[in-house]
């Protein structure tokens, strides 16, 4: 498992709105779309994205350029990785999130949706009255 830390921006902004860490199976890829289902929400509802960037931090233990044929190579890790997301709306968007973004598409924001062919069914439509 690979420790990733994702980061969630802030709508049309380079501002991160909060982040959370994961323990992931592979580093999720530019353009793969998220779903995070937390407590709040019954399942399968979530707050969804789509991965934008993916920020490696390394270290590595030699502060030479290169190595000597004598000597074995040095070998380095990787100390954080970021996958940077943008809010999206998904078929599985929870209310709230539905609800945040649709508000925000509405003062002009462009929120992209995932390009799923999927009913969308609101939580609340499952509701008793």
């Amino acid at each position: 498992m690979t420790r990733v830390t994702i980061v969630v921006r802030e709508v049309e902004k380079p501002n991160p709105e909060y982040s959370l860490e994961f323990d992931l199976p592979e580093v999720p890829k530019i353009g793969s779309y998220i779903s995070i289902n937390r407590p709040d929400n019954p399942e399968p509802y979530s707050e969804d994205m789509i991965v934008e960037k993916v920020w490696w931090r390394l270290h590595h233990p030699e502060t030479r350029p290169s190595y000597s044929a004598n000597e074995p190579a040095k070998i380095g890790k990787a100390t954080e990785i970021f996958v940077e997301c943008i809010q999206a709306t998904g078929p599985y968007s929870s209310d709230h999130w539905r609800d945040m973004l649709n508000a925000r598409r509405a003062h002009g924001a462009k929120i992209p949706e995932f390009d799923v062919a999927r009913v969308q069914v609101r939580q609340d439509a499952f509701k008793k009255k």
